[in-house]
């Protein structure tokens, strides 16, 4: 079919005069139409009148209370049915596209452990690219304030123990009282397993949970 014929299909208004015309179709009455798509009576009509105007052919004959199909309006009936379908499969295509709501972990942070928690998130957030984490940095004062009221998800503060690395002289907290998130979860774990000391990278992927205890970093306030 030429181009400029398919023209009449690109018109805009031609969708939702197309789903209105399957709605009166499938229910006879442009009433029943009306009260499912939440549109008056009127609005109705007129859009039944621009598609028949637009395809330039009868689409109904009124039989009593009812509107019954024509034959040109049988054949756009099942157009409709193709047309529906179509844009159900498309948009179960296009589902895998759209972006999810990304998943968000708060860290709070004493200052002397804030490179070190810098660092933690920046590993953390390369692995999970859906979630969004944050620091927020303060006293201890101020985390032990923000922790009893669980403020934040993970705290990091600072671990003073004879023989650490400055850079692993850190300890990790969660508020108590309610369970981890799944990012919180994931970030504690993945944690205590990446920064044991000694484990290699092979192990810190083998999902060891007995890093989750027996790490020096578990230490809570």
């Amino acid at each position: 079919m030429p181009r400029a014929r398919l023209r009449r299909f690109f018109r805009h208004g031609l969708l939702p005069q197309l789903l209105v015309f399957e709605a009166v179709a499938r229910l006879g009455s442009g009433t029943r139409a009306g009260e499912e798509l939440h549109l008056a009576q009127p609005t109705v009509s007129l859009q039944l009148k621009k598609l028949a105007d637009t395809m330039e052919v009868t689409l109904f004959e009124p039989q009593g209370r009812r509107l019954v199909l024509t034959a040109a309006g049988h054949a756009l009936y099942e157009a409709c049915a193709e047309l529906i379908h179509c844009l159900e499969r498309t948009d179960a295509k296009l589902h895998a596209f759209r972006a999810p709501h990304a998943e968000r972990l708060r860290i709070a942070a004493e200052p002397e452990v804030r490179p070190a928690a810098a660092r933690l998130i920046a590993d953390f957030c390369a692995r999970h690219p859906g979630i969004q984490a944050s620091l927020h940095v303060a006293p201890s004062d101020e985390l032990l304030e923000r922790l009893a009221r669980g403020a934040d998800d993970v705290y990091l503060f600072v671990l003073e123990v004879d023989g650490l690395p400055e850079e692993r002289r850190w300890t990790l907290a969660h508020p108590k009282g309610r369970p981890p998130s799944r990012a919180a979860g994931l970030f504690l774990r993945e944690t205590l397993l990446d920064e044991a000391p000694g484990r290699t990278n092979n192990e810190s992927q083998s999902g060891d949970r007995d890093a989750w205890s027996s790490s020096g970093n578990t230490t809570r306030r």
